[in-house]
């Protein structure tokens, strides 16, 4: 599988020991959506999206916050 880095960043949806790759915050936030749905016995504290910023040599890696999850999930974005 190939996937192109966009604007030099990913996101990376974590949940338990599982994690998917996407390209975009709102496709990270919809899919978060869709698997929360699908899941049966979910840890809420193991559950996060990374935002991966491959800009410089040394890559950031930041969680998005919660605030900015809900927002975007209450305005229908995702």
């Amino acid at each position: 599988m190939e996937m192109k880095i966009q604007d030099d960043k990913f996101f990376v949806v974590e949940m338990g020991q599982n994690k998917w790759i996407y390209d975009s915050e709102s496709t990270a936030i919809r899919a978060m959506k869709e698997l929360i749905s699908e899941s049966t016995d979910l840890n809420p504290e193991n559950v996060s999206i990374l935002e991966v910023n491959t800009k410089e040599k040394k890559w950031e890696v930041k969680e998005l916050p919660w605030s900015r999850i809900a927002i975007t999930l209450i305005k229908g974005e995702a």
